[in-house]
């Protein structure tokens, strides 16, 4: 992959992020029954376009963005040969009632919440073949109470 097809990807990526235009990220994975969108923090794995469509509407539906909130990347890179792309950002928001988890620890409606993420993205023939998000679960669940590993 040439290094203009990389930015290209990049740039189309960021813009399709930032403005949840869901068809354009579909579009922007490879047309093949195995790419994949996985969840580091639950395990979730969302195989196929369809699987990907319908993830990235229900995580629309479940929050809200006023004018300063939104998704904010941070940092963006690939690799010399465009093979992996990694897409650092921070998503602010606002839960909605449409909020997608089973779990019993459901943020209330109105929560606002400050979530840094990661993709890691593989990058087949210009395309995602397949995203990694990692991000701090309760982050979401217990928003707002700071978390403590060491002190």
């Amino acid at each position: 992959m040439s290094g203009t097809d990389v930015r290209q990807l990049v740039a189309e990526f960021t813009d399709a992020m930032t403005t949840d235009d869901v068809e354009t990220v579909v579009h922007l994975f490879n047309d093949d029954p195995t790419v994949e969108w996985v969840m580091m923090a639950t395990g979730e794995s969302f195989q196929g376009r369809d699987a990907i469509r319908q993830l990235a509407q229900r995580s629309k539906a479940a929050r809200s963005h006023t004018d300063e909130l939104g998704i904010k990347p941070t940092c963006v890179f690939t690799n010399a040969e465009g093979t992996q792309l990694c897409w650092e950002y921070v998503h602010d928001g606002i839960v909605t009632d449409n909020w997608p988890s089973s779990s019993a620890h459901r943020p209330a409606p109105g929560t606002k919440f400050e979530l840094p993420i990661v993709l890691v993205c593989d990058v087949r023939d210009g395309k995602l073949q397949k995203l990694r998000e990692y991000f701090d679960l309760n982050t979401l669940l217990e928003a707002g109470r700071r978390q403590r590993l060491y002190a």
